[in-house]
């Protein structure tokens, strides 16, 4: 294994790639740069893609970097399918299926598509909405699009999901129909060995999480009864407004409706309170 390293890299892997752009075409020379550079890694005996990024491309744009990382992992994965069979690799591994998301009408997403299609995606849905949002059409429609043994890639995992558990589940669900996924900034990818354990680790975490909370919500009403409070929501009337509105329904001429309505709540709340309504007050 080669010592020389840079940023987690090991840039002697590299010695012999030109990362010298042109002035046209930077996208698509970086992204070959990248792909040679993913070949050198994975001959050179590693076992995972690199973190980092080489001294010779940290001065090139953002956009160029992506594509390098694109390149780069589409390489390294190359070289794995053909040590291990070529035409079983392929048949194996499927398409791979982009996903982009931009939280407002604003905001363009370029740069995750530049991503994308430099990673090799063959195809990229791209959705407009909240990442808090349940319902994205864009994703379901990329969803229903992809086969066992595709990939869905995004750009960053924020793009898939806004929190753990959103995460977990998707992930979750693309594993039950056999299709892998791949976050090219983490450099996440779960159709390895590595990316399998890195979300087994989010997904204990995530169980982590939900026993903390139901620990301190048992503590808070384990503290509020020694305190002689007992947990769940107030009453939504008062003794004090039942018997009023007991008063008011003695009147013949005031309806139920009118004595939750001065009372502050609907009808359905008057009657759970008062079973039978005007009859069971005034029977």
């Amino acid at each position: 294994m080669s010592c020389g390293r840079s940023g987690g890299v090991a840039t002697d892997v590299f010695k012999d790639i030109s990362f010298e752009l042109p002035k046209r075409g930077k996208l698509e020379a970086a992204q070959e740069i990248g792909r040679q550079c993913g070949l050198a890694w994975f001959r050179d005996g590693v076992g995972k893609l690199p973190q980092g990024l080489p001294d010779e491309i940290k001065g090139w744009s953002e956009r160029c970097r992506y594509a390098w990382r694109g390149g780069l992992m589409k390489g390294w994965h190359g070289a794995e399918e053909e040590a291990q069979g070529e035409g079983k690799a392929e048949k194996t591994r499927g398409v791979l299926v982009g996903y982009a998301r931009v939280s407002t009408q604003d905001q363009r997403p370029e740069l995750q598509l530049d991503a994308l299609k430099g990673a090799g995606c063959a195809k990229v849905f791209v959705e407009k909405a909240s990442g808090a949002l349940r319902e994205r059409p864009e994703l379901q429609a990329a969803l229903q699009y992809m086969r066992p043994g595709d990939t869905l890639v995004v750009w960053k995992l924020d793009r898939l999901a806004r929190s753990l558990k959103q995460l977990i589940e998707t992930v979750e669900a693309l594993e039950k129909r056999t299709i892998g996924f791949r976050s090219l900034t983490e450099a996440i990818d779960t159709t390895t060995a590595g990316g399998k354990l890195v979300f087994h680790i989010f997904a204990a975490l995530a169980e982590f999480e939900r026993s903390i909370i139901r620990e301190r919500t048992w503590a808070g009403l384990d503290a509020a009864r020694a305190r002689g409070r007992s947990g769940g929501r107030p009453p939504a009337l008062t003794e004090k407004d039942l018997q009023q509105a007991r008063a008011l329904l003695t009147d013949p001429e005031i309806a139920v409706e009118e004595v939750a309505r001065r009372l502050g709540v609907g009808a359905s709340t008057l009657y759970r309170h008062l079973p039978g309504g005007r009859s069971g007050v005034c029977g």
